[in-house]
């Protein structure tokens, strides 16, 4: 609930996102509630994945940067049409960049 209020920049605005009223949001702050029901809980997860996952993104992306990089490896198939068993086969080939 921390990260959404923060995330939110105040208790009104993630109450809307969640679709309860502010002073539950303040209650949840406090600790005076503990356990969301149900609901509430699967709506707060998901909130809480759609706002963070970005985040991770880009600090795996910016970390990538200021290190070695990343690294890409992929298949590829190349090559003509030929007949099977000829060098002009397609062949798949892995790929790294």
């Amino acid at each position: 609930m921390r990260f959404l209020v923060k995330s939110a920049k105040g208790t009104r605005a993630a109450a809307q996102t969640l679709g309860i009223s502010q002073r539950t949001v303040e209650r949840y702050l406090k600790g005076q509630i503990k356990q969301p029901r149900p609901d509430l809980a699967a709506r707060l997860a998901d909130e809480v994945r759609r706002r963070w996952e970005p985040r991770v993104r880009e600090r795996a992306k910016k970390q990538a940067a200021t290190t070695g990089g990343i690294v890409i490896e992929t298949r590829a198939r190349f090559g003509f049409t030929a007949a099977p068993g000829t060098t002009d086969d397609a062949r798949i080939r892995l790929i790294t960049q």
